[in-house]
């Protein structure tokens, strides 16, 4: 009981996060939403496909990988063909919740494409209750079968592992652009200039889980900057303040975060000035990314002329 329930439009776009945030707050150290996403690099994370940006299975399974550097013990991801028939899903919520750890399912309840916490079980009827992502908040739980895409258990009570995780999140963080990033971000601006009309729906949520991430990434790194010595919290400061720029770019006006807004790119220009917007967002993550990388091995703070 007292689980809450994630909640659609509270700036907590990626629901992987939102669930992880909730849960950990149950059974271990309350993270937050900022920390989760930057610890498991889904704050550093670009859409792969801006017409299909959610999460993939595997990236949801590198999330909960990078998070598990910074806990021990860590998370468990099962996936639905392996180990995760419905008894055993029972088996393995069982499990957690009589320890008193809320677990995290996808393809469950009434909203399967959002990942739902598990507060519950019932071996009787066969069912896993728990709270799917709702828009306003709501006591009472859903019970389904278990039937699951994914499921996310911890077979303890999760602690931190210790300060050198933190150095590593921002290491995978720097490396993400490289990795990543710079080819996602071209895709993106090549596939908005091929468009002949407005793109579809999915480009608004695209958007949104965008500008959700940066602004946790902003968050996360400026609150490491606070613990850090002078040198490489000057490098973090300037990274930090970089994706809020980014968040501000993403935030403007003819930024297509609505399906009216969405509606004005039906028009050549519109599209191009989208374009051109894309693209100097992605020169600002280029920067952001280099001074996260400059952060673990600067000798000396940023200057005037420092940077990308």
């Amino acid at each position: 009981p007292g689980v809450p329930a994630p909640l659609s439009g509270s700036g907590r776009a990626h629901s992987l996060a939102h669930v992880l945030e909730i849960a950990l707050a149950q059974a271990g150290p309350s993270l937050g939403y900022d920390a989760v996403m930057g610890i498991s690099g889904l704050a550093f994370r670009t859409p792969a496909d801006p017409w299909a940006p959610g999460l993939t299975a595997e990236e949801a399974a590198a999330a909960v990988e990078a998070l598990n550097a910074a806990l021990e013990p860590g998370l468990e991801l099962h996936r639905a063909g392996g180990d995760l028939t419905p008894d055993r899903a029972i088996d393995l919520v069982a499990a957690c919740i009589d320890g008193g750890r809320p677990c995290a399912a996808l393809g469950w309840g009434s909203v399967k494409e959002s990942w739902s916490v598990i507060c519950g079980y019932d071996r009787a009827r066969g069912r896993l209750l728990g709270h799917c992502v709702l828009d306003t908040p709501r006591e009472q739980y859903e019970s389904w079968p278990p039937t699951l895409e994914l499921l996310i258990t911890m077979p303890g009570r999760p602690g931190p592992s210790g300060p050198g995780a933190l150095a590593e999140a921002v290491r995978r963080a720097g490396d993400a652009w490289e990795q990543t990033g710079r080819e996602r971000y071209g895709r993106w601006v090549a596939a908005v200039h091929a468009l002949d009309a407005a793109p579809p729906p999915e480009h608004v949520a695209a958007v949104e889980l965008l500008a959700d991430a940066r602004n946790a990434a902003a968050a996360f790194v400026a609150a490491l900057a606070e613990r850090r010595e002078a040198i490489p919290a000057a490098w973090l400061s300037r990274a930090a303040e970089r994706y809020r720029e980014i968040v501000e770019l993403l935030e403007a006006a003819d930024v297509p975060r609505t399906s009216e807004a969405l509606a004005l790119l039906d028009d050549e220009p519109a599209r191009r000035a989208w374009a051109d917007s894309l693209a100097a967002v992605a020169r600002t993550e280029e920067a952001a990314a280099h001074d996260l990388r400059m952060s673990l091995t600067a000798d000396d703070p940023p200057g005037d002329a420092d940077g990308c």
